[in-house]
């Protein structure tokens, strides 16, 4: 595996609930500049929607599988929740499955989705320290650029909107 000493210790550090220090189109032109071809192609594998293709990674398919388990943690709570029989099984994970109790019982929808996002981003910086300036570090750098981005996108003004304009169209459809 390559190492990228220069480049990964010129990255800004990222933090949780703050903005960005740089935009990942940004550090995908980087990244193209500095990694290798094979590197590359397992960057454009790192991506937060789980992405096309198998990862070849450890880590992306580590993450992709906490992401999975989470998730269906989370419906499966909500399903219990709502009352719902026949729901998917939730995970075998103690520590997920009490995560995904905790989120769900938020009555914030944005501040469960935040809760989301930051286990993402705690299991990603539970591997942070394999290997400090390694291919692996800068997908897992990659994947948590993808998250604070997603996390700071986030407005309550925009979701009440969003929100006024769906319930809006709703009701226009029950009363025609």
């Amino acid at each position: 595996m390559s190492e990228y000493y220069y480049f990964g210790a010129s990255l800004p550090m990222l933090r949780m609930n703050q903005a960005p220090p740089i935009s990942y189109d940004s550090f995908m032109k980087a990244c193209s500049e500095n990694l290798s071809r094979r590197d590359m192609a397992d960057m454009r594998l790192a991506v937060l929607s789980g992405g096309e293709g198998d990862a070849t990674l450890s880590v992306v398919r580590a993450f992709r599988r906490y992401a999975s388990d989470l998730n269906k943690a989370i419906n499966h709570e909500r399903a219990k929740r709502l009352g719902f029989s026949g729901y998917e099984k939730g995970s075998d994970d103690k520590s997920i499955s009490d995560r995904a109790r905790e989120i769900v019982a938020l009555s914030d929808p944005l501040k469960a989705e935040r809760e989301v996002l930051s286990s993402y981003f705690d299991f990603l910086s539970s591997y942070e320290s394999i290997s400090p300036f390694s291919a692996e570090s800068l997908m897992i750098y990659s994947l948590k650029l993808q998250i604070i981005e997603v996390s700071s996108s986030f407005s309550p003004e925009q979701g009440r909107s969003e929100f006024d304009k769906l319930y809006k169209s709703i009701e226009e459809d029950i009363f025609r």
